[in-house]
């Protein structure tokens, strides 16, 4: 069973994401969720720190307090730990070309309009 990580800032899209993906069928143990780009690189160090493997999809908000998405990209891309089965997704409520062009810059080759659609989850989780 594939893991997920949600990074969103706004609590309403944090609980629609968890709702989303319980709906789906994704055990609990197999969510993580944080509110700022910087609270993700954290997790994301500790998870490696402790021995396990990095999320299979990071559901990553764009634009966010502290550390936007664009920063999380950036110190992400500087990390070390082994990341290559891991699948971002942006999620964004802007369809601005310039965003999505800065985001392929990180491999982030897709992006899913907030909020979040069960068809879309199902299909990335393969469920």
């Amino acid at each position: 069973m594939k893991t997920v990580l949600l990074i969103e800032d706004e609590s309403t899209f944090q609980m629609i994401g968890k709702i989303m993906l319980r709906t789906v069928g994704l055990p609990p143990g197999n969510f993580y969720s944080a509110q700022t780009g910087k609270e993700a690189i954290e997790l994301l160090d500790k998870l490696h720190s402790e021995g396990k493997s990095l999320p299979d999809l990071i559901l990553l908000d764009v634009f966010m307090p502290i550390m936007d998405g664009f920063g999380f990209l950036e110190a992400y891309s500087k990390k070390d730990y082994p990341k290559g089965h891991v699948k971002i997704i942006a999620l964004t409520s802007s369809h601005d070309p310039r965003d999505m062009e800065r985001m392929k810059q990180y491999g982030v080759m897709e992006y899913m309009t907030k909020p979040l659609e069960e068809g879309k989850i199902r299909a990335e989780l393969g469920l």
